[in-house]
């Protein structure tokens, strides 16, 4: 991700917090770059109405973007006030991903936010089809800004996978590791990186002795404890050996890295949450959408932002 220079901000109109405005703002002011306030709209009524000519329809499709413009520049004059370059931009659309996208790549925006909120019965994190499918399709660096009361990012987290268990491109993790390396001296934020790996449990692995039959069971030396203990041993070396190289590829800080052993899903929230994480980086992929079948429980478990970069 280069220096940014032009944030596209999408407004949630049915909310009046906006978590996307105020990261916004504070990386515009970061880095110097303007930003665009963007809403996209759509009525059904409207639409289906038939006694609209097609000149009446787009008449009121206008009167109906019009009407919005008030509510949107009271956001307009927050940003200004705190010093930063911004405009609106107020489109007719559906769905509201393909238009967010689309005004990334026509404007050549060189990051995207998108608000998103706590569930208010179930007090979680709660995410949008529209969320899902920007997350999968965005070419841009995406930001999903959660509420909370932090107002600037303290610690940026990347979380990248050396091991390449998922079969992604071997650009995706140093693009990673620059992303949060890149935000986190911008905004001054210690830097992370984590990598997890999850072994075989040793019930599987006694039952894989088993199943292998006479003279390869669990007592025997190749699949017994002793042979378990090498193998977690040499797991161990061989993801550090290449979560090390990963992280050397791009001058990472070797200040806070993590390797951790255990599920993603399991360990990522619980780093995030004990480190204070603020922004986590996560990669996706143009063919696969989020890489890895466990990203959507973490992105709903962590209390933080997040960044989804892809190739």
């Amino acid at each position: 991700m280069n220096s940014i220079k032009k944030i596209l901000v999408d407004l949630d109109p049915t909310k009046e917090d906006q978590p996307a405005l105020q990261r916004g703002i504070y990386l515009a002011k970061q880095y110097g770059a303007s930003v665009t306030l963007f809403l996209v709209v759509y009525n059904r009524s409207l639409v289906s109405n038939l006694f609209f000519s097609s000149e009446q329809l787009d008449a009121a499709k206008q009167g109906y973007i019009n009407s919005k413009k008030r509510w949107v520049n009271t956001y307009l004059e927050s940003a200004i006030g705190a010093g930063v370059n911004a405009d609106i931009d107020i489109v007719w659309a559906k769905p509201i991903y393909e238009a967010i996208n689309k005004k990334a790549e026509d404007g050549d925006y060189d990051l995207v936010i998108k608000s998103t909120h706590h569930h208010p019965t179930i007090n979680r994190i709660f995410f949008t089809p529209n969320d899902w499918q920007l997350l999968k399709t965005c070419k841009k660096p995406l930001i999903m800004a959660k509420s909370n009361d932090t107002s600037q990012y303290s610690n940026v987290m990347a979380a990248i996978d050396p091991s390449n268990r998922h079969s992604h491109s071997k650009d995706l993790d140093p693009k990673i590791l620059r992303a949060a390396r890149e935000v986190a001296s911008s905004t001054d934020a210690k830097a992370h990186a984590v990598h997890c790996y999850d072994p075989i449990a040793y019930q599987l692995w006694t039952d894989i002795g088993v199943g292998m039959g006479a003279g390869m069971g669990p007592a025997d030396f190749t699949m017994g404890q002793d042979n378990y203990d090498q193998y977690i041993e040499q797991l161990k070396k061989v993801n550090e050996e290449s979560f090390t190289k990963a992280v050397d590829q791009v001058n990472f800080p070797k200040d806070h890295l993590h390797l951790e052993e255990g599920y993603p899903e399991t360990i990522l929230p619980s780093l995030v949450s004990e480190h204070k994480i603020d922004l986590l980086v996560m990669g996706t992929s143009y063919h696969s959408g989020l890489i890895g079948s466990t990203i959507e429980k973490i992105l709903d478990e962590v209390d933080c932002d997040v960044m989804a970069v892809r190739v």
